[in-house]
């Protein structure tokens, strides 16, 4: 158990976010928990202190580390969950996605598509959600963490980076945010300080955006179930992991044999 210790988490207000959320607060974690929304109805279920802003402003996430200090008095895990793919890429005409192929869950790379059809502000969009935002979290919680002795971040990922799609940035830039990991991992090991991702398949959250045969694809058969990915990310936050940094944990029922990282 974690009794008194003390993570902000992100995106927290459903989803992946809630279920970290809920998963952390059953293991004795105080909580604060943003989302654009403020998370009033979950943060009032687990005991946490509701937030509103938005991933994507400095101001945001500095005001989010700093109230989280002001009502706890301490920082010792963060963890990163963000927008979702599809949410940034709606207002840019990505166009229709190649062709799924069983045997490595890639995307045909035969497909007339090309990821230079994609506009560049899309490019940007993603990266600044998926990159530069759970660096903009790690920078916020570093002042709190090193004055408290050391702590735990965890910044959630996907299973894109080893199977890119052949028109979408979403591997590419999955790839960037693993390298960052590998950096801050390298940087902070001396104050204490862990650094991880977590790399979700295909999970419950999102299949509503499944082709119906996917499922059959995964070796165990089934799609994945949040508290899942939740159980992942309180290992990598818990004295259990105190060992593990620098490292990305996949999460999708054996469907990527291929290391992320």
């Amino acid at each position: 158990m974690s009794e008194g210790r003390v993570a902000l988490v992100t995106g927290a207000s459903g989803g992946l976010g809630g279920a970290i959320a809920r998963g952390l607060a059953a293991e004795g974690w105080r909580l604060a928990l943003m989302s654009r929304r403020g998370c009033a109805e979950i943060a009032a279920e687990t005991g946490g202190l509701g937030l509103a802003g938005s991933v994507l402003s400095d101001d945001d996430m500095h005001r989010a580390a700093a109230a989280t200090v002001a009502r706890f008095g301490r920082i010792d895990g963060a963890v990163f969950s963000g927008p979702r793919h599809a949410d940034i890429l709606a207002p840019f005409d990505s166009g229709p996605l190649p062709a799924p192929t069983r045997d490595v869950f890639a995307f045909d790379p035969g497909h007339p598509g090309s990821p230079l059809d994609l506009p560049f502000d899309a490019w940007h969009a993603v990266f600044a959600a998926m990159v530069v935002a759970p660096m903009r979290l790690l920078k916020a919680v570093l002042p709190a963490m090193q004055a408290g002795g050391g702590g735990s971040v965890v910044l959630l990922s996907g299973i894109e980076a080893a199977q890119p799609r052949a028109t979408q940035p979403l591997g590419p830039v999955r790839l960037a945010l693993h390298g960052m990991v590998r950096l801050a991992a390298d940087r902070y090991g001396r104050d204490r300080i862990r650094v991880n991702a977590v790399a979700p398949g295909l999970m419950e959250s999102g299949s509503e955006h499944f082709h119906p045969g996917w499922t059959g694809w995964v070796p165990l058969g089934r799609i994945g179930r949040n508290t899942e990915t939740a159980g992942a990310v309180s290992f990598l936050l818990s004295e259990a992991a105190g060992y593990v940094t620098g490292q990305c944990l996949t999460v999708d029922g054996g469907l990527n044999r291929t290391p992320p990282l």
